[in-house]
This record gives structure tokens, sequence and C-alpha cells, in this order.
């Protein structure tokens, strides 16, 4: 029990004289009251009470506990509000629209394991429905705020788009735009703090570097396949040639295995950066990959999202103009048949079979009429034509001589990319 008397008493310490000083008269045993006129000090008498001294002591608990109570509380709401400034300021960074997370220069190289940890989550599996079903691709978050990035023709003709993240989350997507003749594309999903890859830089590519492909080959049975190869070739040339234009695209190479459902899914480095977009294989050869390089497939991106794709000047790929014509080969003095009728050719050239009602010769250029000249060039083959017409950009305007009902007509037409 503790003591609250100030008790000093030492055995050592008593006195013999009967009239010693009060304050050395240890039988008094209390403190000591001094009066106004500093007359000596008259002791009191100290009686010790059981119950005096629990309600003392329980007054002092209760004071110590009022004491900690009011500690603890000024500690847990300082952590509270130190929590909730943190929280304050993640939201507020996460809600920019400009966020990428910082890029971070590592000094070693990432393992395979490394690179798929790191970017897995970045990449979602797109499913792209239409009346005619629902086909499935490969995206990737390239902003923190929901835009992800794809292939144009992973969402053709879709109607409605939800993709599913890598934590097994589905969301619906709506299409910002795409480029069809870059075969690019943007999704957005509601919300914030998505894992945005970290995007590289394709120029600095040779040939032997690391490659990793991270997408959905076959759908959700093959989703979020990691295959790993090499650069196998840079700036490799890709004819396209669709109904309403013909291009050429320069891409990498790969042999890190690819599928249909890879397409529209990031190709990464040995440090987890995407230098690429998986776009497609070549069916008819094993181990061959092909991806859009990123550096000019990210200012196509960015067009799209920013809504500036009217005014871009795409370095992903070179449209040629093409004339909207059917054609083929003939000489002098053939026979041949148009529209039910027989006609003797009166010019060697390429004859004209038929004129797209959407090409940029509809209106100019006749069925049966004979082509020999091209700003002044002769040509006697198509193949001729189309190599000339390979050294002009779409909007040029040509100046084509044919042969028409007898006679040479001098014809001028702007060309376009269908």
């Amino acid at each position: 029990m503790e003591d609250h008397t100030q008790w000093n008493h030492r055995s050592d310490q008593s006195s013999s004289e009967p009239n010693a000083n009060p304050k050395n008269n240890l039988s008094a045993t209390g403190p000591y009251e001094a009066n106004e006129e500093n007359e000596p000090l008259t002791p009191y008498l100290y009686r010790w009470s059981y119950a005096d001294q629990v309600a003392f002591d329980s007054a002092a608990k209760a004071k110590k506990k009022r004491s900690g109570v009011a500690v603890y509380a000024v500690i847990m709401t300082a952590v509270f509000s130190a929590c909730l400034l943190l929280l304050v300021g993640v939201l507020v960074w996460y809600q920019s629209d400009s966020y990428v997370p910082p890029v971070t220069e590592l000094d070693q190289p990432l393992t395979t394991k490394e690179v798929a940890d790191l970017v897995k989550p970045s990449t979602v599996l797109i499913y792209s429905s239409s009346a005619t079903g629902t086909k499935y691709g490969t995206g990737f978050f390239i902003t923190a705020n929901g835009y992800i990035a794809t292939n144009y023709h992973v969402i053709e003709d879709g109607t409605s788009y939800s993709v599913e993240l890598y934590s097994g989350k589905t969301l619906t997507a709506e299409l910002v735009g795409g480029v069809e003749t870059d075969d690019l594309a943007v999704l957005k999903v509601a919300g914030t703090h998505y894992p945005a890859v970290t995007v590289g830089d394709s120029s600095k590519l040779a040939v032997g570097d690391v490659a990793i492909a991270i997408g959905h080959p076959s759908g959700t049975d093959g989703a979020w396949t990691t295959t790993q190869g090499i650069i196998s070739a840079l700036n490799r040339t890709v004819t396209v040639e669709e109904a309403d234009y013909f291009e050429e695209i320069s891409m990498i190479q790969t042999d890190a295995p690819v599928n249909p459902g890879n397409s529209g899914g990031p190709l990464c480095n040995q440090y987890g950066e995407v230098i690429g977009i998986v776009t497609r294989k070549m069916t008819d050869y094993e181990g061959i990959g092909l991806a859009l390089p990123i550096n000019s497939a990210m200012e196509t991106l960015n067009a799209i999202i920013n809504g500036t794709v009217d005014s871009l000047d795409s370095s992903v790929s070179n449209v040629r103009p093409k004339l909207g014509i059917s054609v083929y080969d003939i000489q002098k003095g053939d026979v041949y048949t148009i529209g039910g009728s027989q006609y003797t050719a009166g010019h060697t050239g390429i004859i004209v079979a038929d004129v797209n009602k959407n090409g940029c010769a509809y209106g100019i250029l006749k069925p049966a009429d004979i082509i020999f000249k091209l700003d002044g060039v002769t040509v006697s083959a198509f193949t001729e034509m189309q190599n000339l017409l390979y050294q002009y950009k779409v909007g040029d305007v040509i100046t084509l001589t044919v042969w028409r009902d007898g006679q040479a007509v001098t014809l001028e037409i702007t060309l376009s990319a269908s």
C-alpha cells in the first residue's frame, strides 16, 4: 500500500530531550502547520483510517486511468489524421488524367517471371460483341484512369465491349475510337487507379534482344499466357491490302509464340517496358510474330484519346493510294468482252473492267478505257502502273492517258486510299 503520510522517521533520529524542537519530536507523527505570527510550528495529530486510504487510492487510480485514456486518444487521433491525409493525397494523384507510373531505371534486367508479375495486372482480356457473336483479344492500360490500347481488328464491327481484369473482375468498356489503317484502337473503362504499363523506347531495340509477350491465346482458356523469345528482325515491311485501302506497315518481328487472342497485347523487353503491340502472326510459317513498334503506336493512340486523328500524320502505316478500279492487261488487237458486248483493243495497256463507286476514279474512268500512260510514262502492264503509283501519296493529283472510243483522252485524278 502506498504511503501518503510523508513519514520520514528513522529509529536513529529519536531525541531524548523532552523540550526538543517539535520538528524533531518524532512522537508527532505527521506534517506541521505554522500560524500567521510565525509562532513555533504546532503538530497536528495523524490517525490512519482504512476508509480514507481506500478512497484516496481509488481517486488516484481513477485519475491515472483518465490520464492514460486521454494520451491514447491523442495518439490515435494523430495517427488517423496522418492516414487520412495520405489517402487524400493518393486519391488526388491517381485522379490525374495524365498519370502514368513513374519510369524506374533498372540497373539489372528482370527475370521472365518478374516481367510477367509486373505486366500481367496491366493486361486485360477484351470481349467484342456484335449481332454475329463475340470475339476476344488483348489490351493493356496506358493510363491509370482507364484508357486501354488494343488492335482495331479486335474491336472491329463490335457493338458492345467488356474487359476482364487480372483480378477476375469484368467491366463494361466504351470505344473511344480507332484508326483502321494503323490497326489501333482505344477503349475506356470508368474509374481510376488502374495499373498502367511503363512505355519503353522501340527505337533502341536490337536484333537478339529479349521479347516477352503477354496475352490471351484461345481466349479465357489461355488467359494471361506468357511467352518468351527474341527480337528476330526490325523494320519488317508488311503489306496489307484491304478492299478500301492498300498499305505498308513497318513492324517488329519476334519468335515469341503468339496466336489469335494475343492481338492487342503488350510485347515487353527484359525490364518490363512495353516496346510493341502484338498484332498478327504469319500463319504459313512457324515462329514469326509481328508487333507494332510502341513509339509510332503511341502517337496514334494519343491522337485517338485527344481527338486529333484527323490531323494525324501516321508513322505506323504508309497508306498507298488506290484508283479503285478492276483491271487486266491487254494487247492491241485483242478481243475482249465487257457488259455483254465484244470489243477489239485499239491500244496496248491496262483495260478497265469495273470502277468502284467509292473509289477516287469513279465518274472519271469508264469500263473499257485502256490506260497506257501515267503522268506521261508509258505503261503496258498493271505491275508497271502499280510501281509508279507507289511513288505517290494520298492527295496527289495524277494524269492518266487512256484510249477511249478510238482516241486518246487525258484525265486528272486526285488519289485517295480507296
